[in-house]
């Protein structure tokens, strides 16, 4: 039987959670940004879409008591759907005055997060440590704004007096919920950074699905978004390799945990694969032949074991890769099963597969084509997102009681935590900017939340409203705080100036060995070398007009910092031809027709200071 702790830590494998704290703090410089340049996220928006938010914890009030949540989003709850100050058709908003009026009547809460992660993860970025006299277990950017959007809920037991909960989580909430942030952002009129502390290995993981594609389309219109890497890392969980016109191959999972376990491949449409599935007995089923086209389906219910084979039209992340997916649900017994693949028709041969769960903490791997790395979940696969991975810093504490606790066997001092997710993505990009100290952070807890359970997570001298929280779940809170200070130290930068200085500021050191890699990206968090190189640059370094939306219908927007004089905007195809040139004299917004055909273009603006190019896509 698993010790408590480790039961505990092996609950939270897939959303582990831990604020900022001390040692973190230390580590990335920040207690230097905050005597040299006394910043704390004053007038700047931090977005977290997660699990929620227990709004009435002391570290999301006020000197005056009032709320620092200026929305909460709550997707899950059904009663505002129709409101008609909701637009979105999913879920209910609370404003600020109704937060604040809540806690003022001392109401029941308006929106809950009862297992604890977005409590947490919120404390980590923006906490303003007042449920201590010192402030100990301050997060990174106390003064910021705050927007909570509760996108998913997790799933865990009975505990103490307190019921159990269901799992939720739908994907196709991400668009609307970035949907909501951009109004509101536009609405606020603040430098913004945005968060969405969720994601695991799956998927196509190119950079193509639609989640990837919303988030890019999320960053082209200037909004600075963060999505940590992973879980998923330590464990054999990746398999590819090629295969040849005719050639067999068999890919051995070994499911060594009961419940399901998913098992995703995806290779090229101009190829097909015929497929068997051999269970741990010995029985074959198929071989099933591929589906004939783009749009074909080739599905299978196997009684406990389920075949989802689908044509690149018709996999389920909607990716633009021309790509297809073999996903398979393995429902049933433990033991060793194979995927059977015979190359019926090559033209490339190359495939990726991934298993999920698995992970550092559980036996389900594969035995067969393992290779290493490829674990980031998808949505940090997407080309504009900044991703931080994880590594440890501190990974003991004393609890509530005045007990020693510590972490074993998952890195130590200095080096990445073990299940901090590695790249590259599986169309060959680096899938990580930099490591953050997120082993272990010091994170807000809410009373009779699964988190504030199990007292060996509760920090000593925290008046039960703090505890530990550790993963990528914690690293990328952390970082995002850091963007915040940034931001409030520069309010201009945009988005990929944000992720640039990130990347070149970063340490290397003899753990990450030479940056660039799949495991490090480009080394650790500097937090003071990223706040002094955000105050070096120059404003006339920075974009100076803002396009949206991305994707266009049949009009895009140019919106400048500043009023330009002679400007010009020439819209070319990417083979270069020009389309359409478009100038005036004196302007601070544009608007632009896009008389075009569906597809790629680039929109080439110049003024009397700069030229800037934009890619767009009409759809």
């Amino acid at each position: 039987m698993k010790s408590p702790i480790l039961l505990l830590f092996s609950i939270f494998s897939f959303n582990v959670i831990l604020a900022q704290g001390i040692p973190a703090r230390v580590e990335a410089n920040l207690d230097d940004v905050y005597s040299l340049y006394n910043l704390t996220g004053d007038g700047v928006l931090l977005v977290m879409i997660d699990r929620g938010v227990d709004y009435r914890h002391p570290d999301f009030l006020d000197e005056n008591g009032h709320t620092r949540l200026a929305y909460i989003y709550d997707m899950l709850d059904p009663s505002g759907a129709g409101d008609p100050d909701n637009p979105y058709g999913i879920g209910t908003i609370f404003t600020e005055s109704e937060i604040n009026s809540a806690l003022d009547n001392n109401d029941p809460p308006l929106s809950t997060d009862r297992f604890g992660h977005g409590t947490a993860t919120t404390g980590i970025a923006a906490g303003n440590g007042s449920g201590t006299v010192d402030g100990a277990f301050q997060g990174v950017a106390p003064k910021a704004k705050i927007i909570s959007v509760k996108i998913t809920q997790d799933a865990f037991p009975p505990f103490g007096s307190e019921p159990g909960q269901s799992g939720f989580f739908d994907p196709s909430y991400i668009p609307v919920a970035l949907e909501f942030v951009t109004d509101k952002i536009n609405e606020l009129g603040m430098p913004a950074v945005t968060l969405m502390n969720i994601g695991s290995i799956g998927g196509p993981t190119d950079g193509t699905s639609l989640i990837a594609r919303s988030i890019d389309d999320f960053v082209s219109n200037g909004n600075t978004f963060v999505c940590g890497v992973g879980d998923d890392g330590g464990a054999d969980n990746h398999a590819s390799g090629t295969i040849g016109q005719s050639q067999t191959i068999e890919l051995e999972v070994v499911k060594g945990e009961t419940g399901n376990l998913r098992f995703d491949l995806w290779y090229s449409e101009n190829d097909r694969f015929t497929v068997s599935i051999q269970r741990p007995n010995g029985t074959i089923h198929g071989p099933f032949t591929a589906p004939s086209g783009p749009g074909g389906i080739q599905d299978q219910n196997l009684g406990d074991i389920f075949m989802y084979h689908r044509g690149a039209d018709t996999e389920f992340f909607q990716a633009t890769s021309n790509r297809r997916e073999l996903l398979i649900d393995f429902a049933g017994v433990t033991g060793t099963y194979k995927v059977i693949l015979e190359g019926a028709q090559i033209n490339s041969g190359n495939f990726h597969a991934v298993l999920n769960p698995s992970t550092h903490g559980n036996t389900n791997r594969f035995n067969t084509f393992v290779v290493p790395g490829y674990s980031i979940n998808d949505y940090a696969s997407s080309n504009l997102v900044i991703t931080p991975g994880d590594y440890v810093v501190k990974n003991d504490w004393f609890d509530i009681n005045g007990i020693f606790r510590d972490i074993t066997g998952q890195g130590e001092t200095g080096e990445i935590w073990i299940g901090s997710s590695s790249s590259p993505t599986q169309d060959e990009r680096l899938g990580i900017d930099f490591t953050a100290s997120g082993e272990v952070c010091h994170a807000a807890y809410a009373d009779n939340t699964y988190y504030e359970f199990f007292e060996f997570n509760v920090l000593q001298g925290s008046n039960g409203l703090y505890g530990i929280q550790n993963a990528v779940s914690a690293a990328a809170p952390l970082s995002t705080g850091v963007i915040a200070l940034m931001l409030e130290a520069k309010p201009s930068l945009t988005p990929n100036q944000i992720r640039t200085i990130l990347r070149n500021t970063a340490r290397e050191d003899s753990f990450t060995g030479a940056t660039p890699n799949d495991t490090w990206g480009y080394g650790k968090l500097d937090a003071l070398a990223a706040i002094e190189a955000s105050l070096s640059i120059s404003e006339e370094t920075i974009s100076k007009a803002r396009l949206f939306p991305n994707p266009v219908k049949d009009r895009v927007f140019l919106q400048f910092n500043q009023p330009q004089s002679n400007v010009k905007v020439t819209i070319t195809t990417v083979g270069g031809q020009t389309i359409q040139t478009l100038e005036w004299n004196a302007t601070s917004k544009v608007e632009i027709p896009l008389n075009t055909a569906p597809g790629l273009y680039f929109l080439v603006v110049t003024t009397e200071e700069s030229t800037e190019a934009y890619k767009i896509l009409k759809t």
